[in-house]
């Protein structure tokens, strides 16, 4: 009898021995999934989506270059086909993996709180319990919506005494990560400018490398030449790194323009100042294009979009 006492406490004791083994390896391969699932901010399934998560930020120039009419235009022609483009992807997917989302931005913010609420309804978020009509329906307000927030932006100009300028170089800096990069999706920065930087506030330059270039400080730089390309390498010219880091960050500019009778190079100075800035700050792919008809930027748009 105490035989079969001793046998009894013996395969008690290896039955509970292998049950804490086996939930030690549970836990931790519980703690695993969880510490992975809470770095990336989301849960696996929208994860291994990553790359079809779209989140895309548009950042919009309201300085004096949208005094002219035909920018307004075209700007609005640009966003409606950000918009197509965007809608596109997302009804490509399954309705339980939607995790796309669209924004606007601008720096600094534009004191007429209705060009604020106009921004707040172009933030669309989708996500797996988004009806079909929101999903048509963004296509429209990005059609009708900037038209009016750019009137509103030269009233605000107007009562001001003047344009602000755009701080492109302090948007960097400061909001970049925190407002268009997100682990769980593609991000995606759209900008409208002519490639000019100027902010009163934000005006700093550090050898041959400053925070900002204007029609005027362009021409002082003495590129009318042949050999401009050479000069910028040699003199090291450049916007000044506004961060690090950028590299789950892919940019569209569109809208580049020369605004300089001055200077016949202008427009390619504007464009090779804003890939060596996007090359030193990290952004792994990105696209600069000029201010062409809507028609043509369209497919650019995408292109740059749809074919990732």
């Amino acid at each position: 009898m105490k035989h079969i006492k001793f046998l009894i406490i013996i395969l008690v004791y290896t039955s509970l021995f292998c049950c804490k083994n086996d939930n030690k390896k549970d836990v931790e391969i519980t703690e695993d999934i969880i510490k992975s699932e809470t770095s990336s901010n989301c849960p696996k399934y929208i994860l291994d989506q990553k790359k079809n998560n779209l989140n895309i930020s548009v950042l919009l120039d309201l300085s004096d270059r949208i005094e002219e009419t035909k920018i307004k235009q075209k700007d609005s022609a640009y966003l409606s086909s950000l918009a197509k483009s965007f809608v596109a992807h997302v009804q490509h997917k399954k309705l339980v993996l939607l995790e796309d989302r669209i924004q606007l931005f601008f720096n600094p913010e534009p004191s007429d709180e209705k060009i604020n609420d106009i921004a707040k309804k172009l933030k669309v978020i989708f996500t797996k319990n988004t009806a079909k009509d929101q999903i048509e329906e963004t296509i429209s307000l990005y059609k009708t919506k900037p038209s009016k927030l750019y009137d509103l932006a030269k009233l605000d100009a107007q009562k001001a005494g003047g344009y602000p300028g755009s701080d492109i170089w302090r948007f960097f800096k400061d909001d970049i990560k925190d407002y268009c990069i997100d682990n769980c999706h593609r991000n995606i920065l759209v900008i409208l400018t002519d490639g000019y930087m100027f902010y009163d506030k934000t005006v700093m330059k550090e050898k041959n490398r400053t925070s900002y270039l204007t029609p005027k400080s362009l021409n002082q730089l003495q590129l009318n030449k042949s050999n401009w390309k050479d000069e910028i390498e040699k003199k090291d010219l450049g916007f000044i790194p506004a961060t690090i880091g950028l590299n789950d960050l892919e940019v569209l500019v569109i809208g580049i323009a020369s605004h300089n009778d001055e200077n016949n190079y202008a427009q390619d100075i504007i464009e090779v100042y804003w890939k060596k800035w996007f090359d030193e700050m990290g952004v792994k792919k990105y696209k600069i294009k000029n201010a062409d008809i809507p028609s043509s930027i369209e497919k650019v748009i995408s292109d740059f979009i749809l074919k990732a």
